[in-house]
């Protein structure tokens, strides 16, 4: 049987804050094409996070595929990405080597690009199995500007809730940060709270999870105590899902 490659996308500038939200976290990366999409898991280097990427058949303007896995830089994907235009479409499918993928960007007129497929291999990582203690969704830019205020002080931040609200806090030699949301605040957009979970997580990679996030983003916050904290948004109809280990505090 001769394995089948190619995907149109409609909107291609909606691809690239894929490929963006993913390349933010991981340097190289194995999707993963089935009968009901494309997805990709995978750690990133230093084993401190991980992406969990699906993108479902129904997204597609034309999904034609055999299930299959391609390796790929996802760095260099997201620099052919970042020359999509607006309003462009893109088609994607393999050479006939199948050794390298091929993306066509159509709008005004044709672009095409090459980029070479790795041979990754390797076992996909499972997903963490977590019991969370409190799921909170924001308005994504409320979220990344108190990252920002807690930045100001220290490079790891304290995530807890309790019945009231979420409360994001550091502190260091430069003082103290605080930033304490309501429940029935309108930047919170749901509330689930069981106990009263605290951890403790490094600022640089919160707001590379965040990078992809915007205004009219709603950002899944679950939490449990000393556990790895699980973020969680759609691009479009695409959702992009992140682990990330606490950092354990020392008396």
């Amino acid at each position: 049987m001769v394995s089948m490659f190619e995907i149109a996308v409609a909107n291609a500038k909606q691809f690239k804050s894929c490929v963006d939200a993913i390349s933010t976290l991981i340097d190289e990366g194995e999707f993963e094409l089935t009968n009901t999409g494309l997805q990709l898991r995978a750690m990133d280097p230093s084993q401190i996070a991980m992406v969990d990427f699906v993108y479902p058949k129904h997204a597609f303007e034309r999904y034609e595929v055999s299930p299959m896995r391609l390796g790929v830089n996802l760095e260099d994907l997201a620099k052919v990405m970042a020359r999509v235009r607006p309003e462009e479409k893109m088609l994607l499918k393999l050479d006939e080597s199948k050794t390298r993928l091929v993306l066509t960007f159509k709008g005004a007129g044709t672009r095409r690009f090459v980029v070479p497929l790795l041979d990754i291999g390797g076992v996909t990582p499972k997903e963490p199995n977590i019991e969370f203690e409190s799921q909170v969704k924001f308005n994504g830019n409320y979220l990344k500007e108190a990252l920002k205020d807690t930045s100001l002080v220290s490079s790891h931040v304290i995530l807890r809730a309790d019945k009231e609200g979420f409360t994001i806090e550091a502190q260091g030699d430069k003082g103290e940060v605080s930033v304490h949301v309501e429940k029935d605040n309108n930047s919170v957009l749901d509330f689930k709270v069981k106990d009263e979970p605290r951890a403790m997580f490094p600022l640089e990679y919160l707001n590379e999870l965040l990078k992809s996030a915007d205004a009219s983003t709603n950002v899944d916050v679950f939490l449990r105590t000393d556990a790895p904290l699980k973020i969680s948004y759609n691009i479009g109809d695409a959702n992009i899902t992140y682990f990330l280990a606490p950092r354990i505090e020392t008396q």
